[in-house]
């Protein structure tokens, strides 16, 4: 489960100011073969700069035009804090924080390499087999030419968020990248060259990467990177720099909207186009938004799988509240049953695409990649319909759906209702087991604006005006958060109280082992 991490013998060059990472020569493709081309290394570089700062920029860059297969990595901040675990490497290593006890006895008989991060600072010892970042530039010939790689061969390995099972290492190619910036990008935005692109998603996840940073650079456009996340930080942002395109995650916009209501903000003019993805967007947010900024939030849609985006509504100029849009040019949709095949107009199903921004596999893991693909077909896990003008539209995902008295529930639309409450800022809805038989009880956590008051009663009520009786939530629970992911998405495993961090190694206690 382990996987060779930045600073063992096998990682190649990390990329931050002061440290940098190293090669994963023993890595395998999801067939099984190597994926080295006929002049790329196929080594790994492994970007471990958790604040995102130019750098990211420079390190992703560098490593494809070297042939070589790049990733930006989250580390774990519960269990085993600041320590990287990357699953499916063929050769096991790990490196753990400075804090982290670790019984190397036990790792060196499992055959685990091991490599400890030094507590940073500008003197501080540095991390087994890295660079520094500068001096690796100093040392480097001004001459360079790119590498000659197979368009087929892996360009970026990024890790799935884990919140319906374990992480999955995504395996986009050079020719998924080219596609999306070639073909799909163009169809669904409108990049100018002029444009300041506010770039406040991580580049660990492929949102941030190929939609934000990556188009960005390929349209010759300027990317103003927001480092630290805050509300505060990313509205000191788009007017500082005059944003002219702000890709963000729904919760983002959530947020600008709690400091608009709180402090009168206002964004700039100059603001002509948002784009939300990463998770789903309330439509009640899209009002609020257009309402208080005078911005319109054009709601994309695409996984990782498919480098992210494949659909946008507003392309084309038209644009039905709700939808996800129509297909971007080189991509097709289909709504499918459970045998695989298509679903008539209105009628819900599961959204699957076909197209070349489709990703190779998962990262030597064919029993999984074999789960999602079918004759060409990626499967998405994600629950919608399409309507007689071919517009799409995403219902739920496909694990979560709540069956309840022999119904089958929506969370999402339960959570529009509930997100129609004014003193509402955001909601949540999980189905938790049943006590008698195999039905869930439909429980709600909801979020108040500050100073804000609503009672159980209160929501119930309203929730039976709106939706049938066996819709309606059973439970509400008022929290002063939801737990979320990186790009926005609910935890809702941790809501029903099964959340287990997939990316850590359960072990016994360690024995700690004198260094040397």
């Amino acid at each position: 489960m382990f996987g060779r991490k930045k600073g063992a013998k096998d990682a190649q060059r990390a990329t931050r100011p002061d440290e940098a990472a190293a090669d994963d020569t023993a890595g395998a493709s999801p067939a099984g073969e190597s994926p080295r081309s006929s002049r790329g290394t196929g080594n790994w570089r492994l970007i471990y700069n958790p604040q995102g700062d130019p750098v990211d920029v420079v390190a992703y860059g560098a490593a494809v035009a070297e042939g070589r297969i790049a990733g930006k990595y989250q580390l774990s901040n519960t269990r085993v804090p600041n320590t990287v675990i990357i699953q499916r490497s063929t050769t096991p290593g790990v490196i753990a924080g400075a804090d982290v006890k670790v019984d190397r006895q036990a790792a060196k008989e499992a055959g685990i390499s091991i490599a400890r991060t030094q507590r940073q600072g500008r003197n501080s010892a540095r991390t087994v087999g890295t660079i520094n970042l500068s001096e690796l530039m100093t040392r480097s010939s001004k001459s360079f030419e790119a590498v000659d790689v197979d368009p087929d061969s892996p360009a970026v390995i990024l890790y799935t968020s884990g919140t319906t099972g374990n992480p999955k290492g995504v395996t986009l190619t050079h020719r998924n990248f080219h596609f999306q910036l070639s073909t799909v990008v163009p169809s669904l935005v409108d990049f100018r060259p002029s444009d300041r692109v506010v770039g406040v998603l991580p580049m660990y996840h492929v949102f941030g990467l190929a939609n934000s940073m990556v188009a960005a650079i390929h349209n010759g456009a300027t990317i103003c990177l927001v480092p630290q996340y805050s509300p505060a930080n990313l509205l000191t942002a788009i007017n500082e720099y005059q944003g002219t395109i702000l890709p963000a995650v729904p919760s983002m916009y959530q947020h600008l909207l709690a400091i608009a209501r709180a402090r009168k903000a206002q964004v700039p003019d100059s603001l002509r186009m948002c784009v939300s993805g990463g998770a789903a967007l309330p439509l009640a947010v899209v009002r609020q938004f257009a309402e208080t900024f005078g911005a319109q939030i054009i709601e994309g849609y695409g996984l990782t799988e498919t480098v992210s985006s494949v659909s946008a509504n507003g392309k084309d100029g038209q644009m039905k509240e709700g939808s996800i849009g129509r297909p971007a040019d080189g991509v097709e949709m289909h709504v499918i049953d459970d045998t695989g095949s298509p679903v008539p107009s209105g009628e819900t199903g599961e959204i699957a695409i076909r197209s070349t921004t489709v990703f190779q596999g998962y990262w030597n893991n064919t029993d999984a990649t074999a789960e999602v693909m079918r004759d060409g077909w990626f499967l998405t896990g994600d629950l919608g319909f399409q309507d007689e003008d071919g517009f799409f539209f995403i219902t739920d995902r496909k694990k979560d759906i709540i069956i309840t008295g022999g119904y089958n529930v929506s969370p999402r639309e339960l959570e529009e209702v509930l997100m129609t409450i004014p003193q509402v800022a955001d909601a949540a809805v999980v189905g938790m087991p049943g006590r008698k038989d195999k039905s869930e009880t439909i429980t709600a956590f909801v979020v108040l604006y500050e100073g804000e008051t609503l009672s159980h009663r209160e929501v119930i009520e309203y929730c039976d005006r709106e939706l049938a009786a066996y819709k309606r939530p059973k439970v509400v629970n008022f929290v002063e958060t939801l737990p979320k992911n990186a790009t926005g998405k609910v935890l809702r495993n941790e809501l029903r109280g099964e959340a287990v961090d997939r990316r850590l190694v359960e072990r016994a206690e360690p024995v700690e082992v004198e260094e040397g």
